[in-house]
């Protein structure tokens, strides 16, 4: 079963948009020394849209060697296609994935009715050896996954667990409720991770575990223990930084974040930028607020 905390690792890039491995390097050593159960490589805010078909199996290929080998590796492997999706997935298998993470198809997205979504993601799972996790993201994809559909879809052997990024914790409570206990609910935001656990989500994917990781998995433990004032008190902690590195300025205010805690987030790739200055110094002082960074 999965469960714990991982966090969608960032891809940095160099001022020429190449991948820059020596920073991945420096931030996968760094990740592997945490309380992280593992790692999302390819997902949102690895820019994986952004990276060739080339890239996303060299990057997957590096990660693989050098990133804590007692931690899992899930991988981002959704295509438009179930063919490409099936191709990518059975090569990122090869390379050492414990698991994919598949958004459903959203480009025809008036088409992708239940039928079609249940077929696309069983026919992935019918056809790859690692197991299957779902995302659902509708503020990207335009498409919210239903729990009645994820119940129906728990049901398939090598489809183990979802990372809902809706942000409806009565949906996610449904999900927990129609699925079996081994079924990894997982929440996709920090924003609401107490809220998610206590309705019985077994952990959580969290773009917020890249700067602070010790304090996502804090919390966990916190709920595990009974501690639910501690565990309050920091979901609260949490929630504004949260929404300024994933909601308000995204990806480029995550790098910088990383940039100034110690680790390389590099520059986006274009048509992304970097974060304007002025937004700059509204991170800085939110890190500093929260005693995350030291004035």
């Amino acid at each position: 079963m999965f469960k714990g905390i991982y966090t969608p690792i960032v891809t940095p890039f160099d001022a020429d948009e190449k991948i820059n491995y020596d920073y991945m390097k420096h931030n996968l050593e760094k990740w592997g020394q945490t309380d992280l159960d593992g790692i999302v490589v390819l997902g949102s805010n690895g820019e994986f849209v952004y990276l060739s078909k080339e890239e996303k199996l060299e990057l997957v290929s590096f990660v693989k060697k050098n990133f804590n080998p007692q931690k899992k590796i899930i991988v981002g492997t959704a295509c438009e296609s179930t063919r490409e999706t099936i191709e990518l997935s059975k090569e990122m298998a090869d390379r050492g994935a414990d698991a994919v993470l598949l958004l459903p198809p959203n480009y025809f997205k008036g088409r992708m009715k239940e039928d079609i979504l249940y077929k696309y993601y069983t026919d992935v799972a019918d056809a790859i050896s690692i197991p299957v996790m779902i995302y659902n993201m509708p503020g990207n994809t335009g498409i919210n996954l239903s729990s009645g559909l994820i119940a129906k879809l728990s049901k398939h052997s090598n489809i183990v667990g979802i990372k809902d990024t809706s942000g409806n914790i009565v949906q996610i409570s449904e999900i927990v409720r129609d699925t079996d206990e081994d079924f990894a609910v997982f929440a996709g935001n920090a924003g609401y991770l107490l809220p998610a656990l206590a309705v019985g989500a077994r952990g959580a994917t969290l773009a917020l575990a890249n700067i602070m990781p010790e304090e996502c998995c804090k919390l966990v433990s916190l709920f595990k223990e009974g501690k639910l004032d501690e565990a309050r008190e920091l979901q609260l902690k949490l929630i504004e930084i949260n929404f300024a590195v994933t909601g308000r300025f995204g990806i480029p205010a995550l790098k910088y974040a990383l940039d100034l805690l110690g680790y390389k987030g590099g520059h986006p790739r274009r048509p992304l930028v970097p974060l304007p200055e002025e937004n700059q110094k509204i991170i800085k002082e939110l890190l500093i607020k929260y005693g995350v960074l030291n004035q």
